[in-house]
């Protein structure tokens, strides 16, 4: 964190739905001792049977760690980016428990993430991270619900 302030904790998965939480994302980055963090998520292998298959699951890790940063990084080159400080960061974990951990641990003053707006029988059937990442947050959430750009929920 290169100001000192509290980061936007912004959580990105490669996806549209996503990414519509960037422009909500990018007005509040006109907050006063704020900077933004765009973080990306990859859900570990459910088990790992011996060596041979934990050297394998390392290789991939380092690939997909590789191709998180390429994205992020192509998100944080965009000319509308440039006006203010975005971090990356790449983890590996169950998303919303990662996501909520990363926010703790760098004291974010908020997660601005999208939702798909699911409601009813397919959010229990789905599950939601972002749902689990509402009810369980420490710190604000600002929920941009995917297809509705600008629109909170």
């Amino acid at each position: 964190m290169t100001r000192g302030g509290r980061p936007i904790v912004v959580p990105l998965d490669g996806s549209a739905v996503a990414e519509a939480a960037l422009p909500v994302a990018l007005e509040m980055a006109a907050l006063p001792k704020v900077e933004l963090t765009f973080l990306h998520v990859i859900e570990p292998p459910e088990r790992v049977i011996g060596d041979r298959e934990r050297t394998a699951i390392d290789q991939q890790w380092e690939t997909e760690k590789r191709r998180a940063c390429e994205y992020l990084d192509s998100l944080r080159s965009r000319p509308e980016w440039q006006v203010c400080d975005v971090e990356i960061a790449v983890e590996i974990g169950k998303p919303a428990e990662t996501i909520l951990a990363f926010a703790d641990a760098y004291r974010a003053a908020y997660i601005v993430m999208s939702t798909h707006g699911r409601s009813g029988v397919r959010r229990l059937m789905y599950g939601s991270v972002a749902d689990k990442v509402l009810r369980a947050a420490r710190t604000t959430v600002v929920l941009v619900r995917a297809g509705h750009p600008g629109e909170r929920v």
